[in-house]
């Protein structure tokens, strides 16, 4: 397991909220993969996941209305 920093900016555009509400959190993970299907289980392969050179990992949600973005970097 690894432990990672997890940045969540989440943004709610039926609601009109004017700004995104961003959350952290420290996590033991055997797999983000597993972290984001836990959270979001139905809607797990509407995400987009893109790797960065620096090693972050980037999970992306957008419907339209609502969207979530994931950010995971080893600690």
């Amino acid at each position: 397991m690894k432990e990672y920093e997890i940045v969540l900016t989440y943004l709610n555009g039926c609601a009109g909220a004017a700004h995104p509400q961003t959350s952290f959190e420290e996590a033991e993970l055997a797999s983000p993969d597993d972290y984001i299907k836990q959270k979001h289980g139905k809607d797990f392969d509407r995400f987009e996941k893109e790797l960065s050179e620096d090693g972050h990992i980037l999970y992306t949600f957008d419907n339209g209305a609502v969207r979530y973005i994931y950010e995971f970097t080893e600690i």
